[in-house]
This record gives C-alpha cells, sequence and structure tokens, in this order.
C-alpha cells in the first residue's frame, strides 16, 4: 500500500460541488419543516361536531 495521496481536484470543481451540497441539504431541510408544520396530507381533518359529546352532558 503507497501513502501517496490523490491529487485534489480543481478549486472550481470543489466549490460546485459544495454549492450542491449545500442547495440540497438546504432544500431537505425546507421540505422537512413544511411536512412538519402543514402536518401529514394523509390525515383526516376532524371537524367539531354540532352536538355536544358526552363528557359535556351531565
Amino acid at each position: 500500500m503507497t501513502t501517496e495521496h490523490r491529487p485534489r481536484p480543481p478549486a472550481h470543481d470543489r466549490d460546485r460541488r459544495t454549492t450542491v451540497l449545500a442547495a440540497l441539504l438546504l432544500a431537505a431541510s425546507a421540505a422537512t419543516l413544511a411536512y412538519v408544520l402543514l402536518g401529514d396530507p394523509h390525515d383526516a381533518v376532524e371537524l367539531p361536531s354540532d352536538e355536544p359529546s358526552n363528557a359535556v352532558r351531565g
């Protein structure tokens, strides 16, 4: 096994990769935040009924 280091890619390639990675992480974070704040779209919305519940009746 050699101890030779691989040559680093040119600076503009590293900058582009960093920018792409940052954009992907930002998009994933935004999607996660929207999902958490807006809730699961498959959840049924419970509407209050017109009749009072049994717990209120006395």
